[in-house]
């Protein structure tokens, strides 16, 4: 399958349109996110990313059971494709990365335990390779690209409750390394690469409750920073790093799903409310391409109200 870098369709135009016009000074307005077509096979627990402009979800949880399904969608023409599968079902993984122009998968649910396992989907191929398995089992983590190294966070590993390991994969020896973990359990959180740094938000922490907590990483110094505390904690909420701040949409805080679109500044070390969706979001995902967010996601815990939705105007 030849992968090439889509145009712009007229939709995303638009969008980009109010994008632009905002960063050059024209206030933003509130206009409602723009629907697209929802995936065909709906599913939610999956893991998303972006290739060559186009949009690639694996995994998750489709009509109630775990699939190994890969969904690929191509904004120019506002159609989703069907590609190779992944060798096993995996769910409420770890993320999901992209190093080199290839879609790299580590850990996730498969059944009664999470797996250790790492895949890697070339698009020009429409192939998946089994690469090197982590030194346990993972899932409900993060996973952030940073100089074409893999860094996983791992807050499930099936026996201990609720863990904070950290380890980075290295595609060209095809090895894992661990490194410190983050100083509190962030199961299923936000996350995000900013300039270098993997930021770690919210989630399930060691005792089981929803955290506000954000954690920084640096690889330079293998050590982890406290910051301030999200506006409104959550877990299992949509997640991307655009414009050097990290965006937070939606998630469950623990009594209920949220509205809420919170917004990180590195630089001031705040948090800032700049949005509300149109219905509460859980367990889906985002990521960015043409500089947009796009949401691939589930307005409740069943899979009847799934959509893709280009979210226009945030600050």
């Amino acid at each position: 399958m030849k992968v090439s870098t889509p145009r712009i369709a007229g939709v995303c135009r638009a969008c980009v349109g109010i994008l632009v016009g905002y960063l050059i000074g024209v206030p933003a307005y509130a206009a409602s996110p723009v629907s697209l077509a929802p995936p065909p096979y709906p599913n939610r627990l999956a893991e998303t990313e972006s290739i060559n402009g186009l949009i690639y979800v694996s995994g998750g949880y489709s009509a109630g059971v775990p699939t190994s399904m890969l969904q690929a969608f191509n904004p120019e023409s506002n159609t989703w494709t069907l590609l190779a599968s992944m060798p096993l079902t995996l769910y409420q993984g770890d993320g999901a990365g992209v190093i080199n122009s290839q879609l790299y998968v580590a850990g996730g649910w498969n059944g009664s335990l999470p797996t250790n396992t790492l895949l890697m989907f070339d698009p020009l191929s429409n192939t998946w390779t089994t690469l090197a398995s982590l030194s346990h089992l993972s899932a409900c983590g993060a996973t952030g690209v940073i100089n074409s190294l893999l860094y996983v966070t791992t807050a499930c590993n099936g026996f201990t409750g609720w863990t904070n390991l950290l380890d980075v994969y290295n595609p060209g020896t095809n090895s894992w390394t661990s490194l410190t973990g983050s100083n509190s359990a962030h199961g299923s959180p936000a996350f995000g690469v900013i300039n270098g740094l993997f930021y770690v938000a919210g989630g399930i922490d060691g005792s089981g409750s929803v955290t506000g907590v954000l954690e920084v990483y640096n690889p330079a110094t293998n050590s982890w920073t406290t910051l301030a505390p999200m506006k409104v904690p959550v877990q299992s909420a949509a997640s991307v790093s655009l414009n050097g701040q990290l965006y937070v949409f939606g998630g469950n805080n623990g009594t209920k799903n949220e509205t809420t679109v919170q917004a990180y500044n590195p630089y001031t070390n705040e948090w800032k409310i700049v949005a509300s969706l149109p219905e509460a979001l859980v367990e889906s995902a985002a990521v960015v391409v043409y500089g947009l967010p796009f949401m691939e996601g589930d307005s409740d815990t069943g899979t009847t109200n799934q959509y893709l939705r280009i979210i226009p105007t945030i600050p």
